[in-house]
């Protein structure tokens, strides 16, 4: 015998009939019927269960088949297929260049990920913020975006339009800019020196703005730590806090940056630390560095898969993914990289014991219990690092250090919720989260490829069906192609 909505159900369907509904199914219900539902946190699996989404909430669960389908929406049969909370990429740059977003966002989509964090554009906030309210809105597809790009760099600056802060009064001020701007985080830089960061981060803590970002290349990760610092960006300084020299590369970095050419200055300097870092890494001295990391609750976004880009290991010329990326863009990947071209082949030649090493400590911080959070740093500024598809590889290099399956899909689904404090974004199959679901043709749990194995997406409430996914990358491919 088949049920029909509860009570709550149908008090959620009279809201949301005069309500117009940014979904694929116009207005109604979405029954997503059959499904197994994978709770990532536990664990496991739960079979045979019908999930009802009105809006962009997740309204009832209920057993396989028993959901009346709606007089209007949709019913997708999931056929026992495996349904898990969306995917988020919390280190992306969508607006790294003009138009980027109008293939990049698509291409999260299309590889299940309904949510990432922007982390640094060369856009301004309002038309960042003018893109993220025609997703919500259900005008335009892409993920749910987070923007975190209030970037502040050292002089003389990394990148084209940062926010520069020369001392601490201007870092303070930058800061002051930022909340008055709108933004919700602050992202710290490589090139700021020591006290400048710790004003940044004394006014961050004022303003109420959560401190992120690169650790600068003055300071020690200890000493971020105790600032404050809410999440370190990319694993490098993890692993050379490990180090017994880390003092002394610091120590050197900070003089670096003193010189009449600061930038040069400092990338000479760096240029020894892997070997360095690589004789003094100590083992008990990792194990008290991540302890402290986990017990004051510093989360990090490894970024693995940005050493294959050093390594040189670059996709075929004739990988599909390529197909996706402008053909602009593309030849400016094949032409090479000032970062790799500045690389000695001493250093080349060392840099897989580095990457092994980094591999190793993350697996060490993980199971200290340090929160990890899944990104990839993907951005056409970033040669090969491919919006959407990168972070299916993130997840496998993750099980390849050492992670299970699951552990690995935490970092990409209830971590980025808990890190946000966002309640309805939990990284869970459960009424009243938000609807940023995936349907899978396997179980993901067993094996982490199986996230790429995409049946439909639901993001926000809206459905993409297969045949839906497979038009999306049509036009983006023909777009690119131009």
């Amino acid at each position: 015998m088949k049920l029909g909505f509860s009570a709550s159900c149908l008090a959620l369907f009279v809201l949301t009939a005069v309500t117009p509904m940014a979904s694929a199914t116009s207005d109604g219900a979405l029954v997503l019927r059959n499904v197994t539902i994978v709770n990532v946190e536990r664990g496991r699996l739960e079979p045979r269960r019908d999930v009802v989404i009105v809006g962009d909430r997740i309204v009832g669960i209920q057993a396989g088949g028993t959901v009346q389908a709606p007089k209007q929406g949709r019913v997708l049969d999931g056929n026992g297929r495996f349904l898990m909370p969306g995917l988020w990429d919390f280190h992306v740059h969508v607006f790294s260049a003009p138009g980027e977003e109008d293939f990049a966002l698509p291409l999260y989509i299309l590889n299940g990920i309904t949510g990432v964090r922007d982390a640094g554009a060369l856009r301004t906030l309002p038309e960042q913020q003018s893109v993220a309210a025609a997703i919500e809105r259900g005008e335009r597809v892409g993920p749910r975006l987070v923007l975190a790009g209030a970037l502040i760099d050292g002089p003389p600056g990394s990148w084209p339009g940062q926010m520069v802060a020369a001392s601490p009064d201007e870092g303070r001020q930058r800061v002051r800019d930022s909340k008055a701007a709108g933004w919700g985080f602050i992202k710290s830089y490589s090139l700021l020196s020591e006290p400048t960061y710790l004003a940044i981060a004394d006014e961050a803590r004022r303003q109420r703005l959560p401190l992120y970002g690169h650790i600068p290349e003055s300071v020690r990760l200890q000493t971020a730590v105790a600032a404050g610092h809410r999440s370190i960006e990319h694993f490098g300084r993890v692993t050379q806090a490990c180090a017994s020299e880390e003092r002394a590369m610091i120590s050197a970095n900070a003089q670096a940056l003193k010189a009449p050419e600061p930038f040069p200055a400092l990338m000479a300097v760096m240029m020894g630390h892997n070997g360095r870092t690589l004789q003094s890494w100590d083992g008990e001295r990792c194990a008290a560095v991540v302890k402290r990391l986990a017990s004051a609750g510093v989360a990090v976004m490894p970024s693995l898969m940005v050493s294959d880009f050093y390594l040189g290991k670059d996709p075929a010329a004739d990988d599909p993914r390529m197909r996706s990326v402008p053909s602009a863009v593309r030849a400016q990947w094949r032409e090479g990289d000032w970062r790799r071209q500045q690389i000695p082949p001493e250093l080349l030649a060392q840099a897989p014991k580095s990457v092994a090493l980094d591999w190793r400590t993350f697996k060490i911080a993980h199971d200290a219990g340090v929160t990890m959070l899944a990104g990839t740093d993907a951005a056409f500024a970033n040669p090969f690092l491919f919006h959407g598809y990168t972070l299916h590889d993130e997840l496998a290099r993750y099980v390849e250090a050492g992670l299970t399956p699951q552990q690995a899909l935490l970092t990409a689904t209830v971590n980025p919720g808990r890190f946000l404090a966002r309640r309805d974004l939990a990284g869970r199959v459960s009424i009243r989260q938000r609807a940023d679901l995936v349907l899978l043709d396997g179980n993901p749990l067993e094996d982490i490829g199986a996230i790429r194995r995409i049946h439909a997406v639901v993001a926000n409430g809206r459905l993409f069906d297969r045949a839906a996914l497979d038009s999306l990358l049509r036009d983006v491919e023909e777009r690119a192609a131009r």
